[in-house]
């Protein structure tokens, strides 16, 4: 999928919950997708883990690590939420697809899957129309407070946003 596709779909997330000002309430989007949300401490052995989801007698659940940071969680679901609506019929097939390893958000991800649900989540939690409004007047750490992710999602998008192109039936030649 194409990182313009990916965009797309957390755009079009935002745009179909009348979301327009931070945060975004990634639980509740998980739960309007079909997700139900179980926080939880993972054992010692799984702290690397931050989320998955597990699907069993046809019941998605989104488990997220309650060691977490809230700002981890939220990029956790966020991401999750991504895999769901960008690779669902993958994860059915092939459910390690869901599991969230922590990898810092700029270090190069080497599974494409993986980078396609980061990008949503990123898009999805920090829209660009969002941080546009916001961007020339606040700092960093106040930016990351209002949208509910760390500095290093802020930090991230400020360096990442770009346009994406019109679809190509309403552009005028």
């Amino acid at each position: 999928m194409q990182t313009d596709e990916v965009i797309q779909k957390a755009n079009e997330v935002i745009n179909l919950s009348y979301l327009t000002e931070p945060p975004v309430d990634v639980y509740a989007l998980a739960k309007t997708y079909g997700l139900d949300i179980v926080q939880q401490p993972f054992p010692q052995k799984y702290q690397h883990i931050s989320g998955f989801i597990s699907v069993s007698n046809g019941t998605p659940k989104l488990f997220i690590n309650d060691n977490d940071s809230q700002n981890r969680k939220n990029f956790t679901i966020g991401h999750e939420l991504g895999h769901w609506l960008l690779h669902k019929d993958n994860l059915l097939n092939d459910p390690n697809l869901a599991v969230l390893f922590r990898i810092p958000l700029g270090k190069l991800n080497q599974d494409p899957l993986e980078r396609e649900a980061n990008t949503f989540a990123a898009n999805l939690l920090v829209p660009k129309s969002m941080l546009d409004t916001y961007r020339d007047d606040k700092s960093k750490r106040e930016l990351a407070q209002m949208f509910g992710v760390s500095e290093e999602v802020i930090g991230y998008r400020l360096e990442h946003t770009r346009e994406i192109p019109q679809d190509t039936e309403t552009q005028t030649p």
